[in-house]
């Protein structure tokens, strides 16, 4: 798959980057009820995001996940270069069996997937960018992804450092992608314990019916 313009950095990412690396986070987390806002970005953008089965909110307020980094192409180099820390800013949700969680963003308003796939693949490689979509990302399209009202979804894992939370070890990451043509596209990112990876297609279901664009009038 191509990803076209070597120029992938919207310009919110710099904003979202100061928001995340800067003081301003800390302040944000404490006074952003998640629900709120996920609702509020969500009307905006036609789409219908509810708790996903079997899952509650674990966090009122909105949640701060830093991860990785946005890179921009130094074409004297002919190399990526680091431009701004990310990661993912959202409602937190955890199953009842606290074996798996995720994060609803509510940084919506982006149409350009693609760019944000390649900054994933990037952050995989660390910027060597030899991480190939071929061989990291799943496309799904179709009947799987009906009940979404999409037309297509994007699965690939990240890599990370062991998470502990209330007890609960998060050892993997899959970062998922829903897209419809004429919409901004929904971003999920979804972290399981040894035993919830093992079952990740079971929680990944969750969102069935819970998640979808709305159609068209």
């Amino acid at each position: 798959m191509k990803f076209g313009n070597k120029s992938i950095l919207p310009k919110w990412i710099f904003i979202w980057g100061a928001i995340l690396t800067g003081p301003i986070s800390d302040v944000s987390a404490q006074v952003i009820p998640a629900i709120r806002a996920a609702r509020f970005v969500s009307k905006r953008h036609r789409v219908i995001r509810r708790i996903p089965r079997g899952f509650r909110v674990e966090q009122k307020l909105i949640h701060l996940w830093k991860y990785g980094y946005s890179w921009t192409f130094d074409s004297l180099n002919d190399s990526w270069k680091r431009f701004s820390k990310t990661g993912q800013v959202g409602a937190l949700f955890r199953s009842d069996d606290r074996q798996c969680e995720v994060i609803y963003s509510v940084a919506l308003g982006f149409d350009n997937h693609r760019s944000w796939l390649r900054n994933d693949l990037l952050n995989i490689s660390q910027g060597q960018d030899t991480a190939r979509f071929e061989d990291h990302v799943t496309v799904m399209t179709g009947q799987a992804v009906r009940p979404f009202n999409a037309d297509s979804m994007f699965l690939l894992e990240l890599p990370i450092e062991p998470m502990e939370r209330d007890g609960s070890l998060y050892t993997r990451c899959v970062r998922m992608y829903l897209t419809r043509k004429g919409h901004t596209f929904l971003d999920f990112v979804w972290f399981f314990t040894d035993e919830g990876y093992a079952r990740r297609q079971e929680y990944l279901r969750a969102i069935e019916g819970k998640v979808y664009f709305k159609k068209e009038r």
